[in-house]
């Protein structure tokens, strides 16, 4: 006898660590195809905890990088063995863009603000692939 069988995709995990609680916009196509996990940086001492168990399969940093702790975060990600290959699309302040702090950044892609929701999903789009990446009404 022949059961039908399923294969069930687990959805892709997006977490964005922020200073505070704003939520990225969830309009767009891209980011509602993803699972959205949201860590507040001042908040959370546990994040590398938290991705270490979790392991989503993009990381969004939007925090104040003017601080030394953000490229340590970044540092601490990249040498440990669970978190090393997680992409990481870094969003950087017009402060910090002066500083030129992003250049030093050992991260996948990088957004200056202001940035427009298209930046935002083709940069999410040229880390993950997803099934809304590849539709052909969504332009990017």
């Amino acid at each position: 006898m022949n059961y039908p069988t399923t294969v069930n995709h687990p959805t892709k995990t997006l977490l964005i660590v922020s200073q505070n609680e704003a939520r990225q916009q969830t309009d767009s196509p891209i980011l509602a195809g993803f699972n959205l996990a949201y860590l507040v940086a001042a908040t959370e001492p546990n994040i590398i905890f938290w991705i270490q168990q979790h392991q989503p399969d993009l990381i969004i940093l939007d925090l104040d990088w003017s601080q030394a702790n953000c490229s340590q975060l970044i540092s601490a990600l990249r040498l440990d063995w669970l978190t090393r290959s997680i992409p990481i699309l870094a969003i950087v302040n017009s402060r910090a863009k002066k500083l030129r702090s992003a250049q030093n950044l050992d991260c996948n892609a990088c957004l200056f603000e202001p940035y427009s929701l298209a930046a935002l999903e083709k940069s999410i789009c040229s880390l993950v692939p997803i099934s809304a990446c590849m539709m052909p009404e969504v332009a990017i």
